[in-house]
């Protein structure tokens, strides 16, 4: 039976272009739909890129254009405020010249759009908009509108794959509900100067939440600030000069003086995770299979090693829609999913747990894991991105990278 195209993303985000230019070989048809005529410009947001997920941009072509304008991140330093305890990750001590790199949100999506658009059998529909979708036999059959009133399409595919964010139209289209957990905290995102080592990303937990500071070039960082909604607002309302005096008082004297360079943005946060990731030739990757809380920037880095691992597994097959593909897709990636969440929950909510008795036991966890060398390298593994080792992309395997 022929159909419209092989695979169909809806959402053409980072997540979603990833992953059809991972799939993209000339022999399938891959159609990816997406509600923005252009990549998105101006955006605030820093994405920190482990150096796992630099190997797969690498891989997929995408890394060459994007490495003049990131900021290596050649230490990671997790602290607490009021206590001594702290752990030092070092680029050196593992064998790497950068444990990561921090880019611009809005270039990432730039360039994997521009080189998925540009990818041999990949039409790109935009703006549209999944609306619904619909099983048949050996293919899903979805429509497609167009949001400024234009008429909509149908289109059959023999995979159909979600990738359009944490209220993913597309999920919604195939009744696959969803697990949500309010973490009662809301993200402070904004730009800053700062002092302190230009390659040092900063971990600090505080009385009011987990605070995160990236490089960004210079003196100039991405503050990610968690607090709870009531102090959120109380921080908002503050002068700049205010604003910047609170982070200071946070981050301690090594990093004064703060100076502001924008105003800061609101995200509240919660864990939402689909109840199955897989279904009758569909699926589900990035923010529309689970969205994790930003303390340990592992959202994109996970995404992509999930996207990249589908890739490698759909290889295998002539029918994109293979069940027993896809089943082994997510058996490989189970490990890590698991251990990426845990990971995230355990710096989300335990190390935010107030009283003199948890920051005491934070202290000594920070001191004797600084102190342990192997659990350093097992922590710089998994922020790496690089525990269970790399997917294959497409259909070759990554060679190391120096």
């Amino acid at each position: 039976m022929t159909t419209d195209c092989d695979i169909l993303i809806s959402g053409g985000g980072p997540a979603g272009a990833a992953l059809a230019l991972a799939l993209a070989d000339g022999r399938r048809r891959i159609v990816v739909v997406e509600p923005r005529a252009e990549p998105p410009t101006g955006d605030a947001r820093a994405t920190a890129l482990a150096e796992g997920s630099i190997r797969l941009l690498d891989a997929l072509g995408a890394w060459a254009p994007l490495a003049p304008d990131s900021v290596a991140v050649r230490r990671v330093e997790v602290s607490q405020r009021g206590h001594f305890g702290r752990t030092r990750i070092d680029a050196a001590e593992e064998g790497v010249t950068a444990l990561g790199r921090v880019v611009a949100y809005d270039a990432l999506a730039r360039v994997l759009a521009g080189l998925a658009r540009a990818a041999p059998g990949v039409e790109w529909l935009a703006p549209r908009a999944v609306a619904d979708a619909r099983g048949e036999p050996e293919a899903m059959a979805v429509r497609i509108e167009h949001p400024d009133g234009g008429a909509a399409e149908e289109r059959r595919a023999r995979l159909v794959v979600a990738a359009d964010g944490t209220d993913s139209p597309l999920r919604r289209a195939l009744a696959i509900d969803t697990r949500v957990h309010d973490y009662g905290q809301t993200a402070l995102l904004v730009a800053l100067e700062a002092g302190g080592d230009p390659h040092t990303a900063h971990e600090r937990f505080t009385d009011e939440g987990p605070l995160a500071l990236l490089p960004a070039g210079g003196r100039r960082r991405t503050l990610i600030w968690t607090v709870a909604p009531e102090r959120a607002d109380e921080l908002l309302a503050l002068s700049p000069a205010d604003f910047a005096a609170a982070v200071e008082g946070r981050l301690g004297r090594g990093q004064a003086p703060v100076r502001m360079l924008g105003t800061p943005a609101r995200f509240p946060l919660r864990r939402v995770e689909a109840q199955y990731a897989s279904g009758y030739r569909a699926c589900l990757v990035g923010n529309a299979a689970r969205t994790l809380h930003p303390v340990a920037a592992q959202g994109f880095n996970l995404a992509l090693r999930d996207v990249c691992g589908l890739a490698a597994a759909l290889a295998e097959v002539d029918d994109p829609g293979d069940e027993s593909a896809r089943e082994a897709w997510l058996e490989r990636r189970e490990a890590d999913q698991w251990r990426t969440r845990a990971f995230t929950d355990l710096l989300a909510e335990r190390f935010a747990e107030r009283g003199a008795a948890p920051g005491a036991v934070r202290a000594g966890a920070l001191l004797g894991l600084d102190l342990c060398p192997a659990g350093r390298h097992a922590l710089a593994a998994q922020n790496m991105g690089l525990a269970d080792g790399l997917p294959r992309v497409g259909r070759w395997r990554l060679g190391p990278r120096p």
